[in-house]
């Protein structure tokens, strides 16, 4: 019997741009906090019955680097407009961990 892994799946955040929609927020009813589903995520959640798997969307929630170091894998995700966000998030986690260590 294999161990059950604790996964992370992160979609980040987006820069300012028309992929964001940063701007058009504002313009809708309620507390809108992101426009743009990630459907990529909850069907690699459902591909991976046998582990226990979080998803973080930074656009969402901000992500706590605290929380991540307690996981066995975190993967990232995005499209090419998130890719220094995409950076930004392993290397972070990375010094974290060896701050801990």
């Amino acid at each position: 019997m294999t161990r059950r892994l604790k996964i992370c799946l992160i979609n980040p955040k987006f820069e300012p741009s028309y992929w964001g929609f940063d701007y058009a927020l504002p313009l809708y009813p309620g507390s809108v906090k992101c426009t743009m589903v990630t459907g990529a995520l909850p069907h690699l959640a459902a591909l991976t019955p046998d582990h226990d798997v979080t998803l973080l969307d930074e656009n969402v929630e901000a992500i706590d680097f605290d929380i991540l170091t307690q996981f066995d894998m975190v993967g990232v995700t995005g499209m090419n407009v998130q890719k220094y966000r995409m950076r930004e998030i392993p290397i972070a986690l990375r010094e974290r961990i060896l701050i801990i260590r």
